[in-house]
């Protein structure tokens, strides 16, 4: 299976898709011009421009991720409000507590401050802090995204953050979409990923202690994690265990979304 990137390629085995594609025997090329089976819009980067030769290869051949062009925190809480009917959106000059500030950009951390603030700064979103506690833990759920499927659930214990957000992994562990979410939460939640063009990616998504609901935080279409550094701490039986399954979800996903791609074409 050969597969077209544009308008980048993952040149860093750190991705996942490289992990995916070594497992598969898959090969990739930056060519329009060479013979592909489907296509990749691959960028590193929140916001992405339409691509016009992607979006002539749409015509004609699957396009994974065309049409997710924006992860940026508004995005995603504009689609997460919307899917689920509740916010994690809140005013930073009132109320008073702790609160999250972010900056729009994907992947860009964020810092814990005190309500109320005087004036906002137009370029960070505020966010409420969200309690997922265990014992002396934060537990958050990253949950990856293949054609079709969730192949399952990586639960991850991390520190519970004073200031800065993002904090070190304690542990990892593999587990099953059923154990995790509800039915009608693993609907919205593809509902949510349908309404992002997001074909392939990951999720950061964490339960509150206080309502026991979920909320999504950020979505990831050019996601990482199994680079030679191991920053995710997996042991060699995880990794193994995750590129195993990953890569059988997607090898599926791409047979049925092909096989569909021909039908619909036949028909046509």
């Amino acid at each position: 299976m050969k597969v077209l990137f544009l308008p980048d390629y993952p040149d860093r085995e750190f991705y996942t898709i490289v992990a995916i594609f070594m497992r598969l025997g898959y090969f990739a090329t930056s060519d329009p011009e060479s013979p592909f089976d489907f296509a990749f819009s691959w960028q590193d980067s929140t916001w992405l421009e339409p691509n016009p030769v992607l979006k002539q290869v749409a015509l004609q051949k699957p396009v994974l991720n065309l049409n997710c062009r924006d992860i940026s925190k508004r995005r995603v809480e504009a689609v997460f409000s919307r899917v689920f009917g509740y916010s994690t959106f809140i005013d930073p000059t009132t109320g008073t507590g702790p609160m999250v500030q972010k900056y729009d950009e994907n992947a860009s951390g964020g810092f814990i401050v005190e309500r109320p603030l005087a004036e906002t700064d137009p370029e960070l979103i505020y966010q409420k802090l969200l309690d997922s506690s265990r014992g002396n833990a934060m537990v958050e759920y990253r949950v990856p995204v293949v054609p079709g499927s969730i192949p399952m659930v990586y639960t991850e214990l991390k520190d519970i953050p004073t200031d800065h957000i993002k904090t070190t992994k304690q542990s990892i562990e593999i587990g099953e979409v059923a154990d995790v979410f509800s039915l009608e939460e693993l609907r919205m939640i593809t509902e949510f990923c349908s309404q992002m063009g997001l074909d392939f990616g990951e999720l950061d998504i964490i339960r509150a202690n206080d309502d026991h609901k979920i909320y999504i935080l950020d979505a990831n279409k050019t996601p990482g994690g199994f680079g030679m550094f191991n920053h995710v701490n997996w042991t060699h039986e995880q990794r193994s265990q995750a590129i195993e399954r990953l890569a059988a979800a997607f090898h599926t996903g791409i047979q049925k979304l092909l096989e569909h791609h021909r039908s619909t074409q036949t028909l046509a």
